[in-house]
């Protein structure tokens, strides 16, 4: 498709297999269909889980309306201002066309997107590696031996069953000494919160994420109100895309976990932070499962938050660009300007 005259606009399926099935409460996937974003030399990826209804043609339809003719100039141009006039369109789709855009700024200026931010790029924390909800126990024990060198999981919880899930955490604290997080992805209705969550205080986490249900920021504050105690931060993940959702939250949710393609970018994530953390709120930076292009995009603001969740290449059979890394659950972002991240062929664009 063609946005301008000047610079060809495209977007191209961009499939990711896993390595291996990847379960949580919303299913199993062993594929994950997102698209890319190409403008000229610059990209973006939109990511698509299935449990989100935007898709590789709705992202394509928001492309088809832009003028980012900007783009085909060699001259700076004022991105928050043309940022803040894209128009609204599924969130995917917009931090797809944010990220492209912040390249393309980055490059054009010559340096990476931390620093024409001020923000460092020395990611010092760790980032949480994701566990998937195990089919048996035995299973769980078995891969606990091979994650000892990590130094922080979150385990995956919302399996169906409660007394299963609280089983995940106690055998993981009992075979593995790192620091523990879990992700219930909404998985838990609120009497089983309310019943599960004191049984968590045990086991050392340091969070527990999404608990219930997405819909209503008023159940939160109901299972606020229901919970004895709060020993363990709650985190706010499906719940949070908006401005008005983190508000919402205040006094419910103890911090917001904030992901470029549910909150539609680099640009309103970094404003969804900023309300965050004036609230007092602990900051999550994570991701869906998508390649190292989303990644170190989203790396780039690492500096500005608690806690990161930056794991997803690790899931990927084959990751079709190259940048940020992760070993041993510490992050290194790349040395090239903008996001810096690289196709890792170098055929044509639909060739990712």
């Amino acid at each position: 498709m063609s946005g301008t005259a000047e610079i060809e606009l495209r977007v191209e399926p961009l499939d990711l297999e896993l390595r291996r099935p990847f379960r949580i409460s919303h299913g199993v996937s062993t594929v994950r269909n997102n698209a890319v974003f190409i403008a000229g030399p610059y990209a973006g990826e939109a990511a698509l889980p299935p449990y989100y209804d935007t898709t590789v043609d709705d992202v394509a339809r928001y492309v088809s309306g832009l003028d980012l003719s900007f783009l085909a100039r060699p001259d700076p141009f004022p991105i928050d201002s043309i940022l803040s006039r894209l128009p609204e369109g599924p969130p995917a789709a917009v931090a797809a066309v944010d990220m492209a855009i912040h390249d393309a700024w980055g490059q054009r200026l010559g340096y990476p997107l931390y620093q024409l931010w001020g923000l460092d790029g020395r990611l010092s924390r760790p980032s949480s590696y994701a566990q998937s909800i195990p089919e048996n126990l035995d299973e769980w024990k078995h891969t606990l031996k091979e994650l000892q060198g990590y130094p922080f999981l979150k385990l995956k919880l919302g399996s169906g069953d409660s007394a299963f899930d609280v089983d995940i955490v106690r055998i993981a604290r009992e075979h593995y000494g790192g620091r523990l997080a879990v992700d219930a992805n909404a998985g838990w209705s609120i009497p089983e919160a309310v019943e599960i969550l004191p049984r968590l205080t045990a086991y050392n986490l340091e969070f527990v994420e999404q608990p219930i249900s997405f819909d209503d920021a008023d159940d939160w504050h109901l299972l606020r109100r229901l919970l004895k105690s709060h020993e363990v931060p709650l985190i706010a993940d499906e719940s949070v895309r908006t401005v008005d959702d983190v508000i919402g939250l205040y006094g419910a949710a103890d911090g917001v976990n904030l992901k470029l393609a549910k909150c539609g970018g680099l640009r309103r994530v970094r404003c969804l932070a900023d309300v965050a953390r004036s609230l007092g709120m602990k900051l999550m930076l994570g991701c869906m499962i998508e390649s190292s292009l989303a990644l170190t995009a989203a790396a780039h603001l690492a500096s500005l938050f608690d806690y990161l969740d930056l794991d997803a290449m690790l899931y990927l059979a084959d990751d079709p660009f190259t940048g940020l890394t992760f070993h041993q659950g510490y992050l290194t972002l790349p040395s090239g300007n903008g996001i810096g991240a690289v196709r890792r062929n170098s055929g044509s664009w639909p060739d990712v």
